[in-house]
This record gives structure tokens, C-alpha cells and sequence, in this order.
């Protein structure tokens, strides 16, 4: 029987499908892993907005993370929607001392519009989360909020990535796709930065669930092994490659979902 290294998902539950625990356990899947979920809170949340957030109590989100480490080893963990100051600070605590690679994506909120994240759990994110990542992958309107800037232009992109990863002393992927015309999305690791420009594609759809399928296929390239250049080029093709396969599900046409190809073995 073919054996499969896991990953874990730390992340809320999109009911609709665009984002979230579902896009990531898709991502994992695809890439030839096996996904692992540890469900934080449930949104009720698709392409119109978020209407309500339950977050799950931290003992019992504790308890999904003890059960998952007590049988799975997993290779890497994606973070997504925390919600509260407690899953923060819960997290953090399970997580510090493992050695793994951690991906975070610091959503704050959904790209229909609503808050994934209280505005009171920020500063423990920077405090107590942060220093345990390999990288960061804000977009454009949380690295805004982050650096307390009206707006990033598209010739200040790479001073805001630098500014994240030197305050955050780890590397930081900033995402331009909110960028008016063709999208530019920078690294920044170690006092350097590099540009990946794209064409924008599937224009005057609203896709959803991009920044969750990216940051789920970076963890996955290194939960493989990759160094974290190439697994962010790695990943941002595994993504662009989703939204070229992008369809449209349900009573809005205007929204479209991310396509994923076969399985491939790892």
C-alpha cells in the first residue's frame, strides 16, 4: 500500500465551498498529499459576504490538534481564519517548539466583504504566531492594515514586502492581485525581493478562495522538501494553473471557483 506524507490545514469552514478548510484540503489532494484538518471556526460565509462567524471554543480545537500529532507527523501546516484572540493564542502554544514548516495566511477578512478576524487578536498574531513561520503571505489590503498605510501603489509594493519581513523577521510573500491592471506579487526573504508579475486572467469574474489555494500549495512544496523560492514559484503556478481551470457554480454567475487536475503522486 503507497504510503503518503500529510499536511495540516488550520482553518475555518466555508459552507459554500470558495475558501477556507475545503479549498485547502483540495489543494493538499491534489498535490499527492494526505490533507489533515483542524477546524478553528464556521462561517456562515459565501460569494455575497460573511453573515455570521461560531468560533469553535480553544479546548476543543486543542483537542483536534492533540489527536491529529498523536497519529499524523504532518510535513507542513497551513493557518488560515484564527478568528480570536484565544485560537491565537492556542495555536501558538501547541505549535512552538515542533519543527515544521508553518505558512501563514493572516485573513482578516473575506473578499466578499466580513470580518474573519478580530481586530483584537492582531497584535498576538504579530507577537506570538508570526515568529513561528516560515513565511507570511498578506495581501494587499492586510498588509495596508499591518503597516497602518492609507493604500500600497504598485511602484511601493516592494518597500511594503520589505517592511512586513524585517519587522516580522521572517519572509513575506505580498500578494498584488487587488492591484489595478496586471497583478505583481513580491518575496521578500532575506533582505532581498523578488518580483512575480502576471497577466490577470478571468477578467470580470470575482474568483474566490486564491489565497487559501496559494498558501495551501506553498505549504505542500515545503512539506516536499523545497527551498522556500521555489516552492512559492511552485506554488503561484499551481495557482494560476487553477484559475485558468476556474468554473462557475450555484445561482452566481459572477463567482467562480478555483479547478483542480487529477491527484499526482508525491
Amino acid at each position: 500500500m503507497q504510503k503518503k506524507k500529510s499536511l495540516l490545514t488550520i482553518a475555518g469552514f466555508d459552507p459554500t465551498g470558495g475558501a477556507g478548510i475545503l479549498t485547502d484540503a483540495a489543494v493538499f489532494r491534489t498535490l499527492g498529499f494526505h490533507p489533515l484538518a483542524v477546524l478553528t471556526s464556521v462561517a456562515v460565509q459565501g460569494g455575497s459576504g460573511v453573515r455570521s462567524v461560531r468560533p469553535l471554543p480553544e479546548s476543543f480545537v486543542n483537542k483536534e490538534l492533540e489527536i491529529t500529532f498523536e497519529e499524523f507527523q504532518p510535513a507542513a501546516v497551513k493557518i488560515g481564519m484564527l478568528y480570536s484572540p484565544e485560537a491565537v493564542n492556542m495555536v501558538a502554544d501547541f505549535l512552538t517548539e515542533r519543527s515544521i514548516p508553518i505558512v501563514l495566511d493572516p485573513v482578516f477578512s473575506a473578499s466578499g466583504g466580513g470580518e474573519l478576524l478580530l481586530l483584537s487578536a492582531l497584535p498576538l498574531l504579530e507577537e506570538r504566531l508570526i515568529p513561528l513561520c516560515r513565511i507570511v503571505t498578506p495581501n494587499l489590503d492586510e498588509a495596508i492594515h499591518f503597516l497602518n498605510l492609507e493604500t500600497i501603489d504598485p511602484d511601493q509594493i516592494e518597500e511594503a514586502a520589505t517592511e512586513l519581513s524585517q519587522r516580522w523577521d521572517c519572509s513575506v510573500l505580498l500578494k498584488g492581485g487587488h492591484l489595478n491592471g496586471d497583478p505583481v506579487d513580491v518575496l521578500a526573504i532575506e533582505g532581498t525581493c523578488e518580483k512575480f508579475p502576471h497577466h490577470r486572467l478571468q477578467k470580470g469574474v470575482r474568483l474566490r478562495g486564491t489565497g487559501c489555494a496559494l498558501s495551501a500549495a506553498i505549504a505542500a512544496e515545503l512539506g516536499d522538501g523545497k527551498e522556500l523560492k521555489k516552492a512559492v514559484s511552485e506554488g503561484l503556478r499551481f495557482v494560476r494553473e487553477a484559475i485558468q481551470e476556474a468554473y462557475s457554480a450555484g445561482r452566481m454567475g459572477e463567482i467562480g471557483f478555483l479547478g483542480f487536475g487529477g491527484p499526482q503522486s508525491k
